[in-house]
């Protein structure tokens, strides 16, 4: 995926690849004036196994192969693909420009002394910030790309949606409150503290289950991926044992004993998670933005305060408590500012 965007990029600047004889690296070329740049790209299972020697063999040849065809003034750039640069620092020589593109940290690694090649350097970085690059391809027998943990939790609510409605109904409160909707009182005075969890499994409707699936599917699926399978869970969870203890407490303190179901207050958790995972990352998480996040938290509030009938005290809790909750859980990518070219390898 990663040579592909390469090439456009390549492309884009005038390129031309060169048909070698060669499977190992590949060979990008643009004569411009007395002066001719080469890239030399190798592939990340290419600079797996290259020595010293044979990367001095491969830049000699090359060499070569442009003066028989009589170009002068060579400029000639080796970009390494791997996510061990540190490791392969020995396999290559300082004699010709080497840039280490590691997909794994999101950054150009140069030599010190080496400045930028006909530009590229940008243009590289852009290409390591988008989401595919980052993406390795699947082993052999590893092609599932869909988050486990949120495909469950959305099948699950799905699931006992249905079963609320062959045996009951979903619009009828008391039905509701019997089968584990959040109540101050059935919690407070009767003990029954499974209900902070089992709310976050029941919906009011189709329309209900419909909207906040439609979200989770989404959201949670970015977040997963950011945070890993185990955290995005607790997260999922805390955020919703989290909102529904503060509605719970709100609703108790005012005398206002509701019936309260939803798995909105634990998605506002992944919402209040996501958007902090993306500004940590300054927008380079996924195809989410900042801006988007935070417009879509404010409109889903907004949407909350002026409509009857919704948990709004859930809501916020549960976009506080993701929010807090991703800052002690997140660590990834928490350094997530936009890298710049190192002059030397550590």
């Amino acid at each position: 995926m990663f040579e592909r965007e390469l090439e456009q990029l390549l492309q884009k600047k005038s390129y031309r690849r060169l048909a070698l004889n060669t499977q190992e690296i590949r060979v990008y070329a643009r004569p411009v004036g007395g002066h001719t740049y080469v890239v030399i790209y190798y592939p990340e299972d290419t600079a797996k196994t290259i020595t010293a020697q044979g990367q001095e063999n491969n830049t000699r040849n090359v060499k070569r192969y442009f003066y028989d065809a009589g170009y002068m003034g060579l400029e000639v750039l080796s970009l390494v693909e791997t996510g061990e640069p540190a490791r392969l620092r020995a396999a290559f020589t300082v004699y010709e420009n080497v840039w280490f593109l590691d997909v794994d940290a999101k950054r150009v690694i140069m030599y010190e002394g080496q400045e930028d090649f006909d530009s590229l350097r940008s243009g590289l970085e852009d290409i390591l910030y988008q989401p595919f690059s980052n993406k390795r391809e699947p082993a052999d027998g590893q092609h599932f790309t869909i988050s486990p943990c949120n495909t469950l939790l959305v099948t699950a609510n799905i699931l006992i949606f249905f079963l609320c409605e062959i045996f009951g109904s979903t619009l009828d409160t008391e039905f509701l409150l019997e089968h584990g909707a959040l109540n101050y009182q059935r919690v407070v005075v009767f003990k029954e503290y499974y209900r902070l969890f089992s709310y976050m499994f029941l919906h009011g409707g189709i329309q209900h289950l419909f909207n906040n699936m439609l979200i989770l599917w989404f959201l949670g699926d970015n977040l997963e991926k950011q945070m890993g399978h185990v955290k995005y869970l607790f997260l999922y969870f805390a955020s919703g044992i989290l909102a529904g203890f503060a509605s719970m407490s709100y609703n108790g303190s005012i005398g206002r004993f509701v019936v309260c179901v939803g798995a909105s207050g634990a998605i506002f958790g992944v919402s209040g998670a996501l958007a902090y995972i993306v500004l940590v990352n300054r927008g380079h998480v996924e195809n989410l933005k900042v801006r988007q996040m935070l417009l879509f938290i404010a409109l889903s509030l907004y949407g909350g305060f002026s409509s009857q009938g919704v948990d709004n005290v859930a809501h916020v809790g549960g976009l506080v408590a993701g929010v807090f909750l991703a800052l002690l859980l997140y660590r990834k990518k928490i350094a997530g500012s936009r890298p710049t070219a190192e002059k030397r390898l550590d």
